[in-house]
């Protein structure tokens, strides 16, 4: 099985490189002639967390959602190479950031899909929920330094992401 789980991350790993290079790809071929920054890149005003474990929920740049459902889909495979890449290099303090990003995201994308598709909406509430729980573990390992648990949880948490791609798609 533990061969199986390599092979999946590492083809989940490849598809989120592929999607990340046509983005940046496409993104530089669509700039603008204005040359100051559109107001939803500039940085919003950082807010201290109230107390808790809120700290890890909630980013000054937390990630705000693209217009369409392939977009999203692109800042989720974007988010996604950039956690594997943290785990890979055993920098775990990172994990918790951009495993709430892909929450966050995938919320939004879910919430797309269902106006589009409200048919798909029960199917789609219950992986959003494994989504969130997933978040959460990978924060909790990574806050951890658990390396081998943080490994399986994000492939667990591909798993979910293509199963979400097959019900959602990428229209």
């Amino acid at each position: 099985m533990s061969a199986n789980l390599k092979k999946w991350s590492i083809v989940a790993a490849t598809a989120s490189m592929v999607l990340l290079v046509v983005a940046v790809v496409g993104c530089s071929s669509n700039k603008g002639s204005s040359d100051s920054p559109a107001a939803s890149s500039q940085p919003a005003p950082a807010t201290p967390a109230p107390s808790g474990t809120a700290e890890h929920e909630i980013s000054p740049d937390a990630m705000v959602p693209a217009g369409s459902i392939p977009e999203i889909w692109t800042q989720i495979a974007g988010e996604q190479t950039k956690l594997t890449a943290a785990i890979q290099n055993g920098q775990l303090k990172d994990v918790h950031h951009l495993a709430f990003g892909i929450r966050d995201l995938v919320v939004a994308l879910a919430d797309k899909a269902k106006a589009a598709s409200p048919a798909s909406a029960a199917k789609l509430d219950g992986m959003v929920a494994q989504v969130k729980e997933s978040a959460t573990k990978l924060d909790e390992l990574g806050d951890a330094g658990n390396l081998s648990g943080t490994q399986t949880e994000s492939a667990k948490l591909g798993a979910v992401l293509n199963a979400i791609k097959a019900v959602a798609g990428a229209r």
